[in-house]
């Protein structure tokens, strides 16, 4: 692996500026360790699984139909009857992964980001005969290009209202899909130099149908960045840094750009933050509340019936995502705390199915949004990038109060899911899109693309078995 220390970096940095070491070692870097293999073999698995759940999403079936008369090409796309070309094939299948926010997280840089890597860089292996191995270690950099451009605009860009999933995504993707093509690292740089001008999205759309078409069109514009650089097209060779910078011009401001060097090469973000895979399909952000929840209903003689109010603490920019208290239907339901605390406690799950029209209009639920509330408290006491602490607390209609407080969800890093949570996942996206029968050889063609061969010709396998199924 390229090591660069970070003094090292900072004597570089005397006479080159940061964006370019960056650069550098993304065009460079290798032989990464066990564990960030197996973390990014295991993100592709569990991203093929959101693709395939989402496939028949109304989101996606949009953009199908936008893109159907001009798309064709060599790429397998998720939902579509024939083969796109690869800027609309990741439009298309960015837009799958993230259609029911059952994607990852990624706390550093406040991103969805294998929604945004992965389709970009699957949109690029047909015909190419690209191995399993230099697709996982395009997805490492680009995770690690994604972390450091979070680290150096986080969290003043999210505050601003910022997508970070269609911000930094584009940029950090751009830089990985030009890895995966051979860049040298003036043409990464380059690619994620254009990716600036290109990267876009306000949380606005939360609870729309833009949403998930915000990682859709990451993946697209990254897929297009990198081309515009392996066609020789040049960039600002400083885009992040300064007055006119990208940071300074989306909220982050005019700081340090060598917080982007500290330990590079040292400690990978796939090794030391890695990934946060969902267990519910909703906003993460009240993913730790569900689960503090969760214990409470466990607890023995736990009586609904006996519960006056519920209340969630979790910090001010986790509450602003969550913007819909009273959901008119499923996009908006999928951001409502209230909701998905209501479910969790009527039913003891969260599911796919619950996020449907119908579910929505669920008189049982209703009646239990209103005794819901979710409080904010300073986001300064955040831990680290989108790492927090939340405490979910019931008041008894006798008087006596019932708490637990979750740091880390199940599906976090540091609370993972096992090999049986991302199989059951995986059969459950299967199902809810109709190829039930067929979730065992999809999810062993999942499990594949990271020691593949030929990971187009995995691709075009599971683009058989679900024609078939």
């Amino acid at each position: 692996m390229n090591t660069v220390t970070a003094q090292r970096a900072r004597q570089m940095g005397k006479h080159r500026k940061p964006f370019r070491i960056l650069s550098e070692w993304a065009a460079g870097a290798g032989n990464f360790s066990p564990l960030a293999y197996r973390r990014g073999e295991d993100a592709f698995s569990d991203i093929t699984a959101c693709m395939i759940a989402g496939m028949n999403d109304v989101s996606t079936g949009s953009v199908i139909n936008a893109v159907a008369e001009d798309g064709s090409g060599q790429c397998f796309a998720f939902g579509a009857s024939g083969r796109m070309s690869a800027p609309y094939a990741a439009l298309i299948n960015g837009t799958a992964a993230h259609a029911l926010d059952f994607d990852d997280n990624f706390a550093p840089a406040f991103t969805h980001a294998t929604a945004v890597l992965a389709p970009a860089l699957l949109s690029l292996v047909a015909g190419r005969g690209i191995g399993g191995a230099a697709l996982i270690d395009a997805f490492i950099v680009g995770l690690e290009l994604q972390g450091r451009i979070g680290r150096l605009m986080q969290p003043a860009h999210y505050e601003r209202g910022w997508h970070s999933t269609s911000t930094i995504g584009t940029i950090g993707t751009a830089g990985a899909c030009a890895r995966l093509l051979g860049a040298t690292p003036d043409q990464v740089l380059a690619a994620m130099s254009a990716a600036t001008s290109m990267a876009a999205g306000s949380k606005l759309q939360f609870g729309s149908m833009m949403k998930p078409i915000h990682a859709g069109l990451a993946a697209k514009n990254a897929v297009l960045a990198a081309r515009f650089a392996m066609a020789g097209i040049g960039a600002n060779d400083d885009p992040l840094a300064g007055d006119w910078g990208f940071a300074a011009l989306t909220g982050a401001g005019n700081i340090d750009a060598e917080v982007m060097m500290d330990r590079l090469g040292e400690a990978l973000e796939i090794e030391t933050s890695g990934l946060l895979a969902k267990r519910f399909p909703c906003c993460g952000a009240i993913h730790r509340s569900i689960d503090a929840l969760e214990i409470l209903r466990n607890e023995p003689g736990f009586l609904p019936e006996a519960i006056e109010r519920i209340e969630t603490f979790l910090p001010e920019m986790a509450k602003r995502n969550l913007r819909f208290d009273r959901p008119d239907d499923e996009m908006e339901a999928r951001f409502s705390g209230t909701y998905c605390l209501a479910r969790m406690l009527v039913d003891g799950a969260l599911e796919l199915g619950h996020f449907t029209p119908e579910g929505v209009r669920d008189e049982r639920i209703a009646a239990w949004l209103p005794r819901i509330r979710l409080v904010a408290y300073d986001n300064a006491l955040m831990v680290d990038g989108a790492n927090f602490k939340a405490t979910t607390r019931i008041y008894r209609k006798d008087g006596g109060i019932m708490e637990a407080t979750v740091s880390h969800p199940k599906g976090s890093p540091e609370n993972p899911l096992n090999g049986a949570d991302l199989l059951a996942k995986f059969q459950t996206c299967c199902a809810w899109s109709g190829h039930a029968a067929a979730a065992e050889p999809l999810f062993e063609l999942a499990e594949s693309l990271g020691t593949a061969i030929d990971v187009g010709e995995v691709m075009a396998g599971i683009e058989r078995t679900l024609r078939i199924q």
